[in-house]
């Protein structure tokens, strides 16, 4: 966020909050109000649960239909989201109707072109897992086409850390949930398990799993 020498948003917006593991680091990041878009019930209830929500606008709407005055966000943040939409030339033209002229939209998350990095790079058929996510040419094009210019482009090393003990119970609680699990069959992901199981039963350090996602900045 600091390379991409941002301008000053007097609005932003978390489009698929989720629930809210941003909303705080972006007030911080921008100082400014941050409102929350989040359709699912179940994650603005998890976000009410963790008491993220209390205090900050939490609204139930979908990205290709923002109950947002046109031109009224300085600038919109989606991450690991873009993929899960189903109408994509939808959410870029509804994402250039509400940020204003000069703003920005900030697109977080995993492409098909990019190289696998982490754990999961371990499990049979991941690379056809990783298939199923759109290539970083295809967002573009999809928001160029809506009116947005490709600004920068970061590759960010997250650096992950974990014991094997909590990878495993953390891997099965998201097994049906996370995107680039689901597509696996159930002995690919018994295999990847038992790859990473094997590789670091002894291990005495914590187990490194260096993320790469890659942020997008797009300018209105």
């Amino acid at each position: 966020i600091a390379r991409a020498r941002l301008p000053h948003p007097t609005l932003v917006l978390d489009v698929g909050a989720g629930p809210g593991g941003f909303l705080a680091p972006l007030t911080d990041w921008f100082v400014a109000p941050v409102v929350a878009i989040e359709p699912s019930s179940a994650m603005r209830a998890e976000a009410r649960a963790a008491g993220v929500s209390p205090g900050r606008p939490y609204v139930a709407a979908w990205a290709e239909a923002l109950p947002v005055r046109s031109g009224a966000a300085g600038l919109a943040w989606l991450s690991t989201v873009v993929h899960q939409c189903a109408d994509r030339p939808g959410v870029a033209a509804e994402l250039r109707r509400v940020v204003r002229p000069e703003g920005r939209v900030l697109v977080r998350g995993f492409f098909s072109d990019m190289r696998l990095t982490g754990l999961l790079g371990s499990f049979p058929g991941i690379e056809r897992a990783a298939a199923t996510f759109p290539s970083t040419d295809e967002i573009v094009a999809t928001f160029q086409a809506a009116g947005f210019t490709l600004d920068t482009i970061h590759d960010v090393v997250e650096p992950w850390r974990t014991d094997l003990a909590t990878w495993l119970a953390r891997v099965h609680s998201i097994r049906h949930t996370d995107s680039a699990l689901r597509p696996l069959h159930d002995h690919e992901f018994a295999e990847g398990v038992r790859i990473v199981t094997d590789t670091y039963r002894d291990a005495a350090a914590p187990i490194a799993s260096d993320t790469t996602l890659r942020l997008l900045v797009l300018a209105a």
